[in-house]
């Protein structure tokens, strides 16, 4: 007897589309040579080897979980260690995309957000095509 086929769950495709979302993330921060920087501590490192770390965290704030301003290469130190190093997050932010993005942020974090199956299929289909356009790999 042949066993049937898993059928993917929202918690697969939720899986599948963090992985591209982090790639995608990760390899926009990187430059030419692959390397991007922490966006809390500044430290270099190539983009394989970073995190795509939340200024608002995941789990605390899924409504922007995916917000491209939210989420940003990081070493794994400060993601992992320093719990997001808040205080360096901050002033990568605000250098980045300017005074109002905490603002920004601060308004978007308690909006609900319940993805469907076929928005993730949908959001997982928009980052691979991303990574295609800018000639970044699925890897």
């Amino acid at each position: 007897m042949s066993k049937k086929p898993k059928i993917p769950t929202r918690k697969d495709y939720r899986k599948e589309l963090w992985r591209v979302f982090s790639l995608y993330i990760r390899q926009r921060d990187a430059d030419e040579d692959g390397i991007s920087y922490c966006i809390s501590c500044g430290k270099p490192g190539h983009w394989r080897s970073m995190d795509a770390g939340h200024f608002y965290s995941q789990g605390g704030y899924p409504g922007i979980w995916l917000h491209e301003k939210n989420v940003n290469c990081q070493c794994k130190h400060c993601n992992l260690f320093l719990e997001g190093n808040k205080q360096g997050y901050t002033k990568g932010l605000v250098a980045k995309y300017g005074e109002g993005v905490l603002e920004e942020l601060d308004m978007l974090k308690h909006r609900h957000q319940k993805l469907s199956i076929g928005d993730i299929k949908v959001l997982i289909s928009y980052y691979k095509g991303e990574l295609r356009k800018h000639d970044f790999r699925e890897q």
